[in-house]
Order: structure tokens, then C-alpha cells, then sequence
């Protein structure tokens, strides 16, 4: 919906659907048992029917593996406090846009620790924003391997945004735009929509709701964000070579 003048007109009408879902087919592979005396326990209440105790979380039971009884534990992938390093791959986001899917389970921003770090990341950012190439990297976690695109959000933000992996992924239907069927027609039938659209401001970016509750007073503990300024490095670099 668009309001201009005071008059609200309907753009379109989506049904806002869920991307994808993580399987979590080690759940089906796997049951949780009292750990007195290793039986199931009945749903209401988590109350074990042969030793009567009652548990008041699923935490309190113990996760084996389905018919053989034997406990179920997550193996690490990491050593504590090892330095994780993560592979780099590239593919043409041609190939990767017709073939996968890129499910979003959470973003992370990045900083740059060194000059040469600052250097390869621009390089990367490059390949993905100018060059039509998806930068795919790939790492061990605690105890899961995670896969997270390089790539930049609407704020000019480098982000890392992991998705779910390929094995694991249970897509749903969604829509798909392929950009390089567009035409100028679209293009002028869309620069004359934008003029209908009102322009945001930063209240636009705010919400009103019960998670406000507090925020004013919050806010004025808040430091504002500190941004690093890939360019400026790079230029810091080249003045000094």
C-alpha cells in the first residue's frame, strides 16, 4: 500500500511465507529417556510411567540414539578458544541463482583486523558487487559447520549472512525475478511508481509496539555504532606504499 495526498492506494496483495525451515533430522534419529531408569516418558508433564518422576523441561531427560539406547552426544568441531578459519569459495551467482536456494538463519557484520585483511576484503566484495560472482565461505562453529555468503546490505554494510545448509534445507514455494529479462519498459513503468511512493524518513525505520517499553531510557545508554570505512584503509594503504 502507498499513501500519496492523503489517498492510500493498494500496490499488491503477497502472502508472506516462510523462506525455508532447517531439518532437523537428527531429532527423528534420536529420543529423550528418563535418565533414572531409561524409558520414555508420557507427554503431559514429562512423568516417567515406570519410576513415577516427573520432570518439569525436556532438558531433565536424556537424549539417546533411537534403538540402540546409546547416548547421544554432539561432537566438537572446534578446540575452545581455537582460532576458526574459514574456507573461501566463489561460484557465478548465475549458476548459484538458478540452481540453490540461499535461506537466511542470521547475519553478522564483520571488521577488518589489518591492513592486508582490509586489501583481500575489498577484492572480494569486488568479485561479488561488480564481477557476478557468489562468495561462499565455509567454517567449523562449537559443534556445527556453518556457510555464510559475503555480500552487502542496503546500509553499504559488508555482512555475512549464513544460510541454511544444502542438506539440511527444506525449501517452501517463493518467488523468483530473473533481472536479466527486465526491460526498459520496466524500468520506466517502475521509475514512475517510485514517484507515487512517499519518502521514508527515520521515524519509518522505528516500530511502535510492546517492545518499545523502556527504549528511551535505554537509548541514552546506548554509544552510537562505530563504522569502519573500507575505503579509507585502502586509501591509508596506498598514500604509505
Amino acid at each position: 500500500m502507498a499513501t500519496v495526498g492523503g489517498f492510500s492506494t493498494v500496490l499488491g496483495e503477497l502472502l508472506i511465507t516462510r523462506f525455508a525451515k532447517m531439518r532437523e533430522t537428527w531429532k527423528e534419529g534420536t529420543e529423550l529417556l528418563c535418565p533414572e531408569c531409561g524409558v520414555k516418558p508420557d507427554w503431559v508433564g514429562y512423568r516417567c510411567p515406570k519410576c513415577g518422576k516427573t520432570y518439569p523441561s525436556w532438558s531433565g531427560l536424556r537424549r539417546v540414539h533411537r534403538g540402540t539406547g546409546e547416548p547421544f552426544v554432539k561432537p566438537r568441531l572446534t578446540k575452545p578458544k581455537e582460532k576458526v578459519m574459514a574456507q573461501a569459495y566463489i561460484m557465478p551467482m548465475t549458476e548459484f541463482s538458478e540452481r540453490y536456494a540461499d535461506a537466511t538463519l542470521t547475519e553478522y557484520g564483520v571488521v577488518v583486523k589489518d591492513e592486508n585483511s582490509a586489501m583481500n576484503l575489498m577484492k572480494l566484495v569486488v568479485a561479488v558487487e561488480r564481477l557476478g560472482q557468489v562468495v561462499i565461505l565455509k567454517f567449523n562453529d562449537t559443534y556445527e559447520q556453518r556457510i555464510a555468503l559475503l555480500t552487502m546490505s542496503a546500509s553499504n554494510r559488508v555482512v555475512l549472512r549464513e544460510i541454511i545448509p544444502l542438506n539440511l534445507l527444506e525449501a517452501e514455494e517463493t518467488l523468483r525475478v530473473d533481472m536479466s529479462r527486465i526491460t526498459e519498459r520496466d524500468v520506466e513503468e517502475a521509475q514512475a511508481l517510485l514517484k507515487m511512493l512517499p519518502k521514508a524518513t527515520e521515524e519509518t525505520l522505528k516500530v511502535e509496539d510492546y517492545r518499545t517499553i523502556g527504549v528511551v531510557e535505554a537509548e541514552e545508554r546506548v554509544k552510537p555504532p562505530k563504522v569502519q570505512e573500507l575505503a579509507e584503509i585502502l586509501a591509508r594503504v596506498r598514500a604509505s606504499a
